[in-house]
Order: C-alpha cells, then sequence, then structure tokens
C-alpha cells in the first residue's frame, strides 16, 4: 500500500467518522457484520458513503475512469441502438440508473439530437452530488432530463440503461472451509477492521450449493468469492416500473462458469483509490470505491424470473465494432483525432475494455426486441 496516496485532513476525518460508525455496527451485531452490509455503508451510508459525501469520483481528479468519461464513442454508439428501441415503442422514456457525470446521457442526447429525435429522459441517482454535476452539464437539456430518487412509481414505456451499475451493488462473501461454505464478514481488532469469518446461514449456504450445481463440481477448500443477493430485487423492481421495453446492463463481469473457476479462488472484489486498483475494502472507508465484477449468468437468472426475456449478451468490444465505432474516428493527426484513436482502443481491445465488459439486453413485455450488434453469446450464460 505504499504507492496510495494520503488523503487530505478533512477526508481522513470523514472516513475516521463513518469507521467509528461501522465499528459500532459491529459491536451492535455481536462483533461481525456480514459484508454486503459493510459494502453498503462504505459506499451509501448517508453524509459518509463513498457515493453520498462529496469527493470527486470519476476522471482524471477521481478513483477511477469510466468508459463515457473516455469520450463520446460509447454514447454515440449506444444512441444508434437506443434510436431502434424507441421507435419500437410508442411513449417512450430513457432511464438511467447511477449516471455518474451525466456524460453519457448528454453524448446520447446529442447524438439523438443530431438524428432529429427527441426523447424524454430521467436519471436514477442516489448520490445528491452527482446530481447537482449532472445538472450543471446537463443544463442545456432541462426540458428533457428529469431526475428521480429511486424507481418511477408508474410504469412506463421505455429503455432503460445501467453502466457500471450493477457492480456497485452489495455482496455477500464467502469461503469453502472443510467442504462447506463460511460466512466472510468485519470485525474490529486491535484499533481496526479486518476479515472475519462466520457460520454460513441457510441462505447463504444454499446459495453456495446452487452455484455448485450449476458449475458441476463442488469448489475447492480455500476458494473465496461472492454473491449478490440483491439482484434479483434489483431485476423485479425494474420489470415493475417498465410496463414495455428494453434494459442495456454494460458492466464488467463473467458468465458464472468463469467466474467460479478454479483459477479465481480470491474472488473479483477490487477497490480504487485516486486510480490505484487494489484489493482491500477496509482502507480509508468511505474514500474509495469498492466493487465486485458482475456474475451475469445470475443477472440473466434474474431477469427471466421477474418476467423478463435476455434478448441479447455480447463484449462491449463486439457491440462498438459492429455499431460502427471505427467510423467514428477519422484519419487525421490532430489532438482530437488521436484522443479519439486511443478512446477506442481503450474500449475496444481484449486486454483493455474490450472483452472484460459486457452487454445484456433485456425485452419486457409484448414486444420484439432489435438485434444487439455484436456476436450473440447468450449461449454462455
Amino acid at each position: 500500500m505504499a504507492s496510495i496516496p494520503l488523503p487530505d485532513p478533512h477526508a481522513l476525518a470523514v472516513s475516521a467518522a463513518l469507521a467509528a460508525r461501522i465499528r459500532e455496527a459491529i459491536e451492535r451485531a455481536g462483533g461481525w457484520l456480514d459484508f454486503a452490509e459493510y459494502m453498503q455503508r462504505v459506499l451509501y451510508e448517508p453524509g459518509l458513503g463513498y457515493y453520498s459525501a462529496g469527493s470527486r469520483k470519476f476522471g482524471a481528479g477521481g478513483d477511477f475512469v469510466t468508459a463515457p468519461e473516455l469520450g463520446s464513442v460509447l454514447g454515440e454508439a449506444l444512441a444508434g441502438h437506443v434510436a431502434r428501441m424507441l421507435a419500437r415503442l410508442a411513449e417512450p422514456v430513457i432511464v438511467e440508473f447511477g449516471a455518474g457525470t451525466g456524460r453519457l446521457a448528454r453524448d446520447i442526447l446529442l447524438a439523438l439530437g443530431r438524428e432529429g429525435l427527441r426523447a424524454h429522459y430521467r436519471i436514477v441517482e442516489p448520490s445528491a452530488d452527482l446530481a447537482e454535476r449532472q445538472r450543471e452539464l446537463l443544463a442545456p437539456f432541462a426540458e428533457q432530463v428529469g431526475w428521480l430518487d429511486r424507481w418511477p412509481g408508474e410504469p412506463c414505456e421505455g429503455v432503460v440503461l445501467a453502466n457500471e451499475v450493477l457492480d456497485a451493488i452489495p455482496v455477500r462473501r464467502f469461503v469453502k472451509r472443510d467442504g462447506a461454505p463460511r460466512a466472510l464478514g468485519v470485525s474490529w481488532e486491535h484499533e481496526g477492521l479486518r476479515w472475519a469469518e462466520a457460520e454460513a446461514d441457510a441462505s447463504l449456504a444454499a446459495a453456495v450449493a446452487e452455484l455448485e450445481r450449476d458449475l458441476g463440481r463442488p469448489l475447492e477448500d480455500g476458494f473465496r468469492s461472492e454473491i449478490c443477493f440483491a439482484l434479483p430485487a434489483w431485476f423485479a423492481g425494474i420489470a415493475a416500473s417498465l410496463r414495455r421495453g428494453f434494459v442495456l446492463a454494460l458492466d464488467y463481469g463473467l458468465v458464472r462458469r468463469e467466474y467460479y473457476h478454479a483459477t479465481r479462488s480470491s474472488g473479483t472484489l477490487v477497490c480504487h483509490y485516486r486510480h490505484r486498483a487494489h484489493g482491500d475494502p477496509f482502507l480509508y472507508p468511505g474514500l474509495q470505491d469498492v466493487s465486485a465484477w458482475v456474475d451475469f449468468s445470475a443477472c440473466a437468472k434474474a431477469a427471466s424470473a421477474a418476467g423478463m426475456t435476455v434478448s441479447g449478451f455480447t463484449t462491449q468490444g463486439q457491440f462498438l465494432l459492429e455499431s460502427g465505432a471505427h467510423e467514428l474516428v477519422d484519419g487525421s493527426r490532430d489532438p482530437a483525432a488521436l484522443r479519439r484513436v486511443q478512446e477506442l482502443a481503450m474500449l475496444v481491445l481484449p486486454g483493455e475494455m474490450g472483452e472484460r465488459f459486457k452487454v445484456l439486453q433485456l425485452a419486457q413485455g409484448d414486444i420484439a426486441a432489435p438485434r444487439l450488434p455484436g456476436r450473440d453469446f447468450r449461449d454462455r450464460i
């Protein structure tokens, strides 16, 4: 951790306040807190959590860079596909969950506008700080864009977008010991937060058993990983709010047999602080991002259980290249053109975002989905 920069005194004070609150929760729980609750608190605790406080999160001055922060290529490519979806709906609205700085929304609205399309756009944003930044960036679209703090109350027709949202849903962690799963959680020892094991409750034991049945093999002793118990409720909420339409979820993730492969025996948990990726979720609570890769097989199962149809699944690289993203880059050598070349490379190359990021398309209601650009990998789910 020597390369991790030290936060300023104010940030350290905020982190210490959150750590103290978590310590109190651990003591109230008898000395052990499930990791999912810990992750919920460090990300979303009112006024102190990573997405609830006012620290800068995205871009060069933040902790990590999302695809929309690289440039407009992703937004322009998505806009073309979204336009085909909107054309199949009578009174559509675009609903984006967790819109970050608002750049994806801006790029989509600009691209749709160039095609003569004017869409109603709603953003579901739990972070007041990010919502304010979005309002500033999207001021030119004030008549089209509105904000919600939860799923729309009345079911609507439309297109739901979730770019790098699912990885921030809290996960439970487990480890196999003597042939059985044990829960991984958090304790407070020697004036600090530490990993601690506990007996797996019935729901966690059943979930691990289901994983092993799907894999056709037991997980080895010492294997540790994550399960997102909140996915069914998340997709059920979407299904309840979307009377008819589509969902596009983009995130870094894997299908189940790759997610729980024996070579990935430490899990997928990853933390980001000032563009340093590391594996310590207890460093500077509330000041760093904590996430886990997405199990897209679990997403597909949860969506199907909620009544939606899995209508497409591919990699981000495949999606962008078949969408014609390479045509957005010209052959000139001016700085702007070179930046777009670098952006496209980051988005599509296998060693960058191209293979790690996937695109999942869902359909809701009696409607035929447009073909998702890119090779169809639904058979892998």
